[in-house]
């Protein structure tokens, strides 16, 4: 299951303004405008085949101006989606591609499986005499921890240089969450504060790197390696079947996410295998918002 299909994402958008239908096992997005009292619709990376006319009728129960479908990749077939009118869309909601890594195999051979340099950067970090604490988040007493979570995250921010919702917001995210998520913590020994983090999500038999924090001296230390190999061996101590790198720069889509690229060349040193989503389809449900929305597509090339 992908997260965005997960009922801990639906109460998620729902805390922060969306409405959600469900239809058999997809989680239909809807998103009210109410100066225009019309809506947006998005479906992302939800099991095909999707129940299209059911789809049709929540587009016009909302008075949608789009439907925007990211599909998942298994068992894709954009046809039907052409048949009812759907087109390739150069808008994206979410990511189109990302790595998995398969938890079946022995902890050897996977750490045998990364590249050269992930494994040597893992080791210099372990000589680092770094010390990882795990917390799971639904034996904290409060949100001490997950404040720390957001105070690294955001010192990445500022390293990179890109956007992040207010704490507010992820607070919500991290109460959806609660009963599925770790955070993993390193720290010097000799420092109480931490220099890295990764909040761990966990669905079914999947673990999910939903985000994560640094600071100069994680990245000086390689502490975001040794996080990562903590957290791929907590998943197989989980007994979880895959590890899901949730999304990475997809170069078919250029345009989109380029502020992903350096954390996605850090992925990839991780190897697995590349998973790659059909990319976004729109169907428009209002023509003056269309040519509105084409119009600002050319004159902002």
């Amino acid at each position: 299951m992908d997260i965005r299909q997960s009922p801990q994402w639906g109460q998620y958008l729902s805390s922060i303004g969306w409405t959600i239908e469900n239809v058999g096992q997809a989680q239909i997005f809807i998103r009210r405008i109410p100066l225009i009292k019309r809506s947006v619709i998005k479906i992302q990376h939800q099991q095909n085949p999707l129940p299209f006319s059911k789809i049709e009728n929540i587009a016009k129960k909302h008075r949608a101006l789009f439907v925007l479908v990211e599909p998942e990749a298994t068992g894709f077939n954009e046809i039907p989606l052409k048949k009812i009118g759907y087109r390739k869309s150069s808008m994206s909601l979410t990511h189109t591609a990302t790595i998995h890594i398969d938890l079946s195999k022995p902890e050897k051979e996977i750490l045998a499986s990364l590249s050269e340099n992930a494994r040597r950067n893992i080791k210099k970090a372990q000589q680092n005499n770094l010390k990882v604490k795990i917390i799971f988040l639904n034996q904290a007493k409060d949100d001490t921890e997950f404040r720390k979570f957001y105070h690294l995250l955001t010192n990445l921010t500022k390293l990179k240089k890109f956007y992040v919702p207010g704490y507010g917001e992820f607070y919500k995210k991290m109460q959806a969450f609660k009963d599925n998520s770790i955070l993993l913590f390193t720290y010097q020994k000799a420092d109480p504060n931490p220099i890295a983090v990764v909040w761990l999500g966990v669905l079914k038999d999947t673990a999910v790197y939903m985000n994560t924090g640094i600071t100069k001296d994680g990245y000086q230390l390689l502490a975001n390696y040794l996080l990562v190999w903590e957290a791929i061996k907590l998943a197989k101590k989980l007994k979880l079947k895959l590890f899901d790198f949730e999304g990475i720069f997809d170069p078919r889509f250029p345009k989109h996410r380029q502020s992903w690229k350096n954390f996605s060349e850090f992925k990839k040193r991780f190897h697995g295998t590349l998973v790659e989503h059909p990319g976004p389809f729109i169907k428009w449900h209002s023509k003056p918002f269309k040519l509105l929305y084409l119009c600002n597509q050319i004159f902002s090339r």
